[in-house]
């Protein structure tokens, strides 16, 4: 099982080893395990354009194809690359979901388990939610613009669950304290 950590640095945990920075074995393997992780999926065309906005390079489908193998050697631990937990057809790149555990899969499992519940016991679920999104999603992803937005998007999904988090709060338990941390954790965000 492959443990992929999007909220702060991009890391993953297998087989009792962390990955994280240069492990992965450059900027480009890098990203495309990001949004893999982020997406489930992604085209190949469309990951041509979020890697280079407007000018993909000639030959780019044949880096993409070594950078992807570059990744799955790195996540593998040099082990059989059959092992690993992508996959690709003809058009796209896929993340096994049944290989993988993602942080902001299992914060959107969180969300989802609230909705709809009576107060308290969408707390839980919403609170646990907030405190695993607790720093910022790729915070040593710099640089391109799809994860500015994948930032901006959780950022604002965030605040919501915390003032959400904060109004269960004070309506079920009346702890205006608790609350209140919720809420100044989301201004500091």
């Amino acid at each position: 099982m492959y443990e992929i950590q999007l909220f702060g640095p991009l890391e993953v945990r297998t087989r009792g080893v962390r990955l994280s920075g240069a492990d992965f074995g450059g900027d480009a393997p890098r990203h495309i395990l990001a949004l893999l992780a982020l997406r489930g999926k992604v085209r190949k065309a469309e990951l041509a354009e979020l890697l280079w906005p407007g000018r993909p390079p000639a030959g780019h489908l044949t880096i993409m194809e070594g950078q992807l193998s570059l990744l799955c050697r790195r996540l593998t631990l040099g082990t059989d690359v059959g092992d690993s937990p992508i996959t690709r057809s003809k058009d796209e790149f896929v993340l096994m979901a049944d290989r993988v555990r993602v942080d902001v899969a299992r914060f959107e499992e969180l969300v989802a388990a609230a909705a709809g519940r009576p107060a308290r016991s969408a707390l839980r679920p919403l609170t646990a939610a907030a405190h695993l999104a607790a720093r910022p999603l790729l915070e040593d992803v710099t640089g391109p613009e799809w994860a500015d937005r994948a930032r901006a998007h959780h950022r604002e999904r965030l605040a919501a669950i915390r003032r959400k988090a904060a109004e269960l709060t004070q309506d079920v338990h009346g702890e205006a304290r608790h609350a209140l941390f919720l809420r100044a954790a989301e201004f500091a965000a």
